[in-house]
């Protein structure tokens, strides 16, 4: 027979649902078992509240960076070619961003500085390899490193978009949520780069069974949206199940052993008139179902 929870531990949880991440139990050291509750629950609460400050500081890093790199540009636009970011060393994709801002900058001083006397031939040839550069930078800026998807940012860009089409012309627009099914137990087991290539091999998979016109991002950890136009609840419902069959099929072997991966769907139909955080909510809802009810499955929400 299962237990209800305490209403300590569920007022505590409601702090979490209001955002109040630092929030601790008290212990009384007297390891009874609301002492023992308490222990678990600010274990748990230690490293929810670790994510989410991680994610912040990473969203102000980007927004920052992404502010110098606009300076920057305007800058270069503006002739001084001498301008330099500073970069942090990290070796994540944001640095190697700014290595390749830093590069495609001073490229373009040498370019210049050897050529200034260049014949217009010569001038255009340096235009197509700053359109070119640039598309480049600005594709960085929006991918995900690790899947190759777009990251959240692009993502709701591009969301966005597509719910402004459909609400404007009455089309229909699906949207998927998925989520790697105990992926913190692949990590732990098979160590963070297994869990990587599992990440990779999702998306991979997903981007195999897809349109082209379907879009595919990391919403955030192990947790991927797929988005369709032009796509009725049923198609994308039968999409993402096809999905989920290959991610189920397809696995990693490490070590000669064979790592499980499967993943669990939400799938949801934009309703005219509806905000779009309120179809990724639908969505959401409807993965936690799928997660509810036992993993490896598809819900319609």
């Amino acid at each position: 027979m299962s237990q209800r929870l305490s209403s300590t531990l569920v007022d505590a949880f409601m702090q979490f649902c209001q955002g109040n991440f630092a929030y601790r139990l008290p212990r009384t050291y007297a390891r009874d078992d609301a002492d023992t509750e308490a222990f678990f629950f600010n274990s748990v609460a230690a490293e929810l509240e670790r994510i989410v400050m991680d994610a912040r500081r990473q969203e102000e890093r980007l927004r920052e960076v992404t502010e110098r790199l606009s300076a920057a540009l305007l800058r270069v636009a503006a002739g001084d070619l001498d301008v330099r970011l500073e970069r942090d060393g990290k070796g994540d994709a944001v640095d190697v961003l700014l290595y390749l801002v830093n590069n495609t900058i001073a490229e373009l001083a040498h370019l210049v500085r050897e050529r200034e006397r260049a014949a217009a031939l010569e001038m255009e040839r340096l235009n197509q390899l700053v359109e070119a550069r640039t598309a480049q930078l600005r594709e960085l800026a929006v991918t995900d490193a690790l899947t190759g998807a777009m990251n959240r940012r692009r993502l709701f860009e591009v969301a966005e978009a597509m719910h402004a089409e459909s609400e404007r012309y009455g089309r229909p627009f699906g949207l998927a949520m998925l989520d790697l099914d105990r992926f913190k137990r692949i990590n732990d087991e098979f160590g963070h780069a297994v869990g990587d290539r599992a990440l990779e091999l999702v998306a991979d998979v997903i981007r195999g069974q897809v349109r082209a016109t379907d879009k595919l991002g990391r919403y955030g950890g192990e947790e991927l949206t797929v988005l369709f136009p032009e796509t009725r609840l049923e198609a994308a419902y039968e999409a993402v199940e096809r999905i989920r069959k290959s991610v189920e099929r397809a696995g990693l072997v490490h070590g000669g052993r064979r790592v499980k991966i499967t993943l669990s769907a939400g799938v949801v139909e934009y309703a005219p008139g509806e905000p779009l955080l309120a179809l990724i909510d639908r969505a959401d809802a409807a993965l936690f179902r799928a997660k509810s009810a036992g993993r490896n499955r598809v819900e319609r929400g």
